[in-house]
């Protein structure tokens, strides 16, 4: 019993120790809002843990937990970017196109204007490369929002 409890400690430790905030989000810091001690760490932590509500409230945006804003796990942005990388290069080179105004869709875009205007402006580092991927350019593009 000493083994499987000092094992539950050592897990909760290393758990909150790269957490976010100490023992981030789900399921434990819904349950123990007060974290003021190593013990309670440790129990929220475990509990995140254990439950497997960390994971579900990190892809659902619940438990306390924000859904990360990653464009490469976008599914029709993935696919309609590596589809059209000619055409939104000419669209982004342009500083406007049907292309980048899909792009902005599935991005969430809410100023299309701004979002254009930039993209022309940093269009050598999104297009660093003729080799450049479709994620890269994504990924590129995610910063300029």
């Amino acid at each position: 019993m000493k083994k499987i409890l000092s094992l539950v400690a050592v897990i909760g430790l290393t758990t909150s120790i790269y957490a976010n905030d100490n023992t981030g989000c789900g399921l434990g810091s819904l349950i123990i809002k007060k974290q003021d001690t190593v013990a309670l760490q440790v129990l929220a932590a475990t509990t995140n843990g254990t439950s497997g509500s960390q994971t579900f409230g990190i892809t659902s945006g619940t438990s306390n937990c924000s859904k990360p804003n990653n464009y490469v796990s976008n599914d029709k942005l993935n696919r309609f970017v590596s589809e059209n990388m000619d055409e939104l290069a000419l669209d982004i080179s342009a500083g406007h196109g049907e292309t980048l105004a899909t792009v902005a869709k599935l991005m969430n875009v809410e100023d299309n204007a701004a979002f254009s205007s930039k993209l022309q402006a940093n269009f050598t580092s999104i297009y660093s490369s003729e080799n450049v991927t479709s994620a890269t350019v994504i990924d590129s593009i995610a910063k300029y929002m």
